[in-house]
C-alpha cells in the first residue's frame, strides 16, 4: 500500500494534475481535485483509524474481512457524503494536496513497520478488522482511483507491484461472490449469455 500511496503521490504532483485541477475527472460528480483529495483521505484513514484504535482492543463480535468491509460501507450514509468532503477537501490546491500524499506515505512507511502483526483496527461504526485486512481495503482505493486520476488528465498510469494488483482482482472476485454466488460470477467470466438481468460485474 506505502508503494502504491507514493506512485499517488507522484502522479498528483505533475503538472498535468495542476490544469485539470477544477475540471471533471473520469469519476461522475467528482472534479479531478475532488478524487486526488478522496485518494489521500482514503488512504490516510489507516493512520486515522490506528490513532482511535487502542493496541489492546478486542473485537465484540466477527471481524470483518475485506469483502464484508465493502459490503458494509456501500451501505453506509456516510458514503453519499464522499463528493461533498472530497470536493470540500480538495480547495487546499494542487500542491498542498500532492505534498499531503507525499507526507502521508512517508508516515504509513513508518507507522506500519512499528505495528504488531496482530493488530486490530476500529471502522465502520466500530467494527474491527485486522490491519493487514484494512490497509487491503486502501489498496483497492489508491489503486482504482490511481488509474482513474491518470485517465482523467490523460498521464500513463504510474508502475506499481502487479502484487497490489492480484489483491484487488481476488477481493473483487471474492465480492462478486459474495453478493451474487459462485455460479454467477462463472458465466459472467465464461458465459454471459446466462448471467441474467443484473449484472455482475462492476462490483462498486
Amino acid at each position: 500500500m506505502v508503494e502504491a500511496v507514493e506512485a499517488a503521490a507522484e502522479l498528483m504532483g505533475r503538472p498535468s494534475v495542476g490544469v485539470a485541477w477544477d475540471t471533471p475527472s473520469a469519476l461522475e460528480g467528482m472534479t479531478v481535485g475532488g478524487l486526488a483529495a478522496h485518494l489521500v483521505r482514503g488512504a490516510g484513514a489507516t493512520i486515522a483509524y490506528l490513532d482511535r484504535t487502542p493496541v489492546d482492543a478486542q473485537p465484540e463480535g466477527d471481524l470483518l474481512t475485506p469483502v464484508t468491509y465493502f459490503h458494509a460501507a456501500l451501505d453506509s450514509p456516510i458514503h453519499e457524503q464522499v463528493k461533498k468532503v472530497s470536493s470540500d477537501e480538495s480547495a487546499i490546491g494542487h500542491e498542498a494536496t500532492a505534498a499531503k500524499c507525499a507526507d502521508l506515505a512517508t508516515e504509513l512507511s513508518r507507522r506500519l513497520a512499528d505495528e504488531p502483526a496482530d493488530r486490530l483496527v476500529g471502522a465502520l461504526g466500530g467494527r474491527m478488522l485486522t490491519l493487514d485486512d484494512f490497509c487491503r481495503t486502501r489498496l483497492i482505493e489508491v489503486l482504482l482511483h490511481l488509474d482513474d486520476l491518470s485517465v482523467s488528465v490523460g498521464e500513463p498510469r504510474p508502475d506499481t507491484d502487479p502484487l497490489g494488483v492480484s489483491i484487488v482482482i481476488d477481493i473483487i472476485g471474492s465480492i462478486a461472490r459474495h453478493v451474487h454466488g459462485d455460479w454467477k460470477v462463472v458465466y459472467a467470466l465464461a458465459r454471459s449469455e446466462r448471467v441474467g438481468e443484473q449484472a455482475v460485474f462492476p462490483v462498486f
